[in-house]
């Protein structure tokens, strides 16, 4: 069986997450990789990548939000759909798309089977938050980035038939971690120069920011910034007090399953990020609503008091390999007992 496994570049979480998933199914099947997005270092994998795709992305103000002007003018959409004419998934039995347009359209107008594998089918499949959202745009560009017929999710709270608890990197399961005196802040959608302004005014404190628009890392008085790396963040994100981030799911559902104090910041008008913050408040963890001054208290109170957030448990990368590979082998019609294609 061979597999075409297609990435959403854009963020480190789709990525993280699928470079998990990918590293069991590599021991069943043969896979391919395709990507779309922006093209960054930490797009390391094994496996033979077959395309690069521009993709669309989404772009933001310093503000860190949604600048759906840049959106609209800055990604290249007749490019976007000739990828998608030309993208031939015919050479594989299964395309697992996590929130990738590129293949994920191109399987859909033509036919071909493929599988969501993302948080974001989770989202769509709770019907109560989305009748109340009032992100009604946000809603509608998100539902139809990425369609697939069929789909799994993954959620930081509910357990439904296709719906898994988040997957978390291995590194992150060490144990004997020796907690330092510093924060972890990853709020990638900021300016430095909102970051300096924010922090700064905290100045008893140590804060380490992970930063993509940092280069080389350096220090500013009771700042230390530092260029996105992934063994880097991992060390400090184990040894940090707290952690400080934006809410995305990858790097909620890392600091939920280490137990750590969170507060998280959803990018303005971003609705995936607001469902994912919603979760997190009802877990108690605490949400601003944005990155000034004006909720200096709440961040003060956060630091004296430091309860942690966490999750009960993690989900195991092979479950989700085997759980979507016996649902397709029940699916596809083989000359001969499927079960033998593994052997």
């Amino acid at each position: 069986m061979k597999i075409l496994y297609a990435i959403q570049t854009t963020g480190n979480g789709h990525f993280t997450r699928s470079k998990e998933i990918i590293s069991i199914l590599n021991k069943r099947v043969e896979v391919d990789v395709v990507f779309s997005g922006p093209k960054n270092k930490l797009l390391n994998i094994d496996n033979k990548v077959i395309n690069h795709y521009k993709g669309l992305t989404l772009f933001y103000t310093k503000k860190g939000q949604i600048n759906w002007i840049q959106t609209f003018f800055k990604n290249n959409f007749f490019r976007a759909i000739i990828d998608i004419i030309q993208c031939n998934t015919n050479a594989y039995d299964i395309i697992i798309n996590d929130f990738e347009p590129i293949t994920a359209w191109s399987c859909y107008l033509k036919n071909r089977k493929c599988v969501s594998l993302s948080n974001q089918y989770a989202m769509f499949s709770d019907k109560k938050f989305l009748k109340s959202t009032k992100y009604r745009f946000t809603l509608l560009f998100l539902r139809y980035f990425s369609p697939t017929k069929k789909g799994y999710g993954f959620h930081l709270t509910k357990r439904k038939k296709n719906i898994f608890q988040p997957v978390v990197r291995k590194e992150l399961k060490k144990t004997n971690v020796v907690v330092k005196d510093f924060y972890l802040v990853y709020l990638p959608n900021y300016s430095i120069e909102k970051l300096i302004q924010f922090f700064t005014h905290f100045k008893s404190y140590k804060w380490r920011i992970f930063s993509p628009l940092v280069e080389n890392s350096y220090t500013f008085k009771n700042i230390k910034f530092e260029q996105i790396n992934e063994k880097k963040f991992i060390k400090a994100l184990l040894s940090s007090k707290g952690v400080i981030s934006s809410s995305g799911f990858s790097t909620l559902s890392e600091a939920l399953y280490l137990n750590k104090p969170l507060i998280t910041i959803p990018i303005n008008s971003h609705f995936e990020q607001i469902y994912n913050s919603s979760i997190i408040e009802k877990l108690g963890g605490t949400v601003l609503d944005e990155l000034s001054l004006k909720n200096k208290q709440k961040l003060q109170k956060w630091l004296d008091d430091l309860a942690p957030v966490g999750l009960k448990n993690s989900q195991e990368s092979i479950d989700v390999v085997d759980r979507i590979l016996i649902d397709y082998i029940r699916t596809l019609s083989f000359n001969k007992n499927p079960i033998n294609q593994f052997n």
